[in-house]
């Protein structure tokens, strides 16, 4: 009973802190875009012309978008979500932990960059998190030789494809590192235990694989669209150069890392603070450890990659956990690797080429935070206040405005069978268009090449704004 006390407090006392800084940041017209782009595609699932879960679409993983198809109200999600995961995860990792290491937690806790991924990322921090927890049940499989470990760690694993599709990246070394733990053990018995641990993550990707084929004609949608998960980060022009280029990747990926180092400086330590133990058993262990640096280096080679601070969570996550599995000494050095990394989670994102977390950064250190939601909402409102009845519009860009009327049924949008007959005679079908002047992609836009300019035949500007126009006749 006292445990399921203290787990509830530590929700409670998460969601709260989550939740207040979701609100406060959204009553200055700031929310991490992410939120809105899950909550738009859910109420098409639910609300849309015609109502279907296949209108989320397969280029995303599915599990960022459940929450939203439970809970209507969207601040709410993040927040709860990540109470959740957060305060399961430490309650597991407690009991494991020696006393010593309820000092580091604090420090871990009140990292600027998990209270980023907690209010607005949430399925980053989860699939970070699950990560975390696949990892300490493999470690427990060694230990122990329980099969259920093995078994858990693969269900976890899979859990992480739907939460984030480069996971994938992992499966090799995962492999590897449970074919070099049981060096003494037949073949057969090795194989055996591969087939435990990679089994649930190969079923979810074949399942996902075969999902896309149904509904989309290509098993590779979600690799392929033009709005892929892989593609859903902003471009970072020094990784062009090495795409593709194993040594250019490493270089990167290094140069990346010694950036890192003032944030990820536990993790290193404690790397390295494992010599003493046996290297032939050690061995497994540190390839799982070096996960974290392997699915950077991996994003970096295929382009999925964007440097963000908020990277540096899964390392420390891995510092912890580590330490609690093999219970190694909580030093003085340890403690001021720590410390060095919360007062760095405070500094470097500053000058991060991540706006989102540099903007939440500035938040919480002056209550002040650049806005981002003022002409979605005016929009929003402009087509209320004329009544328009049915609206063309690219939701690529413009989901915030169909979340903030709360209408999808208003809207002629891309996955609509009839979009492209709307988009080649409006006047028949559309009272109002909405397009962004801002994107070169935008449907509308290259549709009508001078409504960026305010003219649109048949129709009169009604707004125009910094980002977009609207017509309406």
């Amino acid at each position: 009973m006292l445990r399921f006390l203290a787990l509830y407090s530590m929700f409670l006392s998460a969601f709260v802190l989550f939740f207040f800084i979701a609100q406060n940041t959204y009553e200055l017209g700031y929310i991490h875009l992410n939120i809105l782009f899950y909550a738009e595609k859910a109420l098409l699932a639910t609300e849309g012309e015609p109502p279907r879960l296949e209108n989320i679409g397969f280029v995303y993983p599915p599990l960022a978008f459940l929450p939203f198809l439970l809970i209507r109200e969207y601040l709410f999600v993040s927040p709860l979500v990540s109470a959740l995961t957060i305060s399961l995860f430490f309650s597991f990792l407690l009991k494991r932990c020696q006393k010593p290491v309820y000092a580091i937690l604090p420090l871990i806790l009140l990292n600027p960059l998990i209270l980023f991924l907690a209010v607005y990322r949430f399925e980053v921090l989860t699939f970070y998190l699950l990560l975390t927890l696949s990892v300490i049940m493999i470690l427990l499989h060694m230990e122990s030789g329980y099969s259920l470990y093995l078994f858990v760690s693969g269900f976890l694993l899979g859990l992480c494809f739907f939460l984030d599709f480069r996971s994938l990246f992992l499966v090799p070394f995962f492999a590897l590192a449970l074919y070099m733990s049981t060096g003494e053990k037949n073949v057969s018995y090795r194989l055996a235990l591969m087939i435990v641990k990679l089994s649930p993550i190969m079923f979810f990707a074949f399942a996902w694989l075969y999902l896309n084929w149904i509904f989309t004609g290509d098993p590779l949608t979600f690799i392929r669209s033009p709005y892929s998960f892989f593609r859903s980060e902003p471009i970072d022009p020094s990784l062009l150069s090495v795409r593709g280029s194993l040594f250019g990747s490493l270089e990167y990926t290094t140069l990346k890392l010694i950036t890192y180092l003032p944030i990820t400086l536990p993790y290193f330590l404690l790397l390295f603070s494992l010599k003493r133990y046996r290297l032939l058993y050690l061995s497994p262990a540190y390839l799982v450890y070096i996960s974290p640096i392997l699915l950077v280096l991996f994003s970096v080679y295929f382009s999925a990659f964007f440097p963000a601070y908020y990277y540096t969570v899964l390392f420390l996550l891995f510092a912890i956990s580590f330490q609690a599995s093999f219970g190694v000494k909580i030093s003085k050095s340890v403690i001021l690797a720590f410390i060095i990394s919360l007062a760095s989670s405070w500094i470097l994102p500053l000058t991060s080429k991540e706006e989102n977390e540099k903007n939440f950064l500035r938040f919480l250190l002056t209550g002040k935070i650049t806005g981002n939601l003022e002409e979605y909402r005016k929009i929003a409102r402009v087509l209320r206040e004329i009544n328009c009845e049915r609206i063309l519009i690219d939701d690529a860009g413009g989901f915030p405005i169909i979340v903030f009327t709360g209408k999808p049924k208003m809207f002629y949008l891309p996955y609509m069978y009839e979009y492209y007959t709307v988009l080649s005679y409006p006047q028949a079908f559309a009272n109002c268009i909405v397009v962004d002047k801002m994107s070169p992609t935008d449907k509308v836009r290259m549709r009508f090449s001078k409504a960026n300019m305010g003219f649109l035949e048949g129709y009169s500007l009604i707004y125009e704004g910094k980002i977009y126009n609207v017509f309406g006749r």
